[in-house]
């Protein structure tokens, strides 16, 4: 799995979705969640709830290396749209890129 393109709703134990990645891949990221080696989205959003602000455009789960990125873009009330990336496992925010 190299890049997943997931557009996920991780909840807590439970999945919904819409994707353009296969049942397999994202059978393995519901996997990962279940066993605790990546963050269920909520608990990311929660972590986050001022950076998190507006609608969730795009949501990804990639791998660099050993590890596991959430790629996350959300369109801001004042309508600009930023992209964050966070460590998968921790929740660390890693980077923050504000999209033209």
């Amino acid at each position: 799995m190299k890049t997943e393109s997931v557009f996920l709703a991780l909840a807590v134990g439970t999945t919904s979705f819409c994707s353009h990645a296969d049942d397999d891949d994202l059978g393995q990221i519901r996997q990962w969640v279940d066993e605790g080696r990546i963050l269920p989205l909520q608990d990311l959003l929660e972590l986050y709830p001022n950076r998190f602000a507006g609608r969730l455009l795009d949501l990804e789960v990639e791998r660099k290396g050993n590890r596991l990125i959430y790629e996350m873009e959300f369109l801001r009330p004042d309508g600009r749209v930023i992209e964050y990336k966070l460590d998968a496992r921790t929740g660390r925010l890693l980077e923050q890129e504000v999209e033209d």
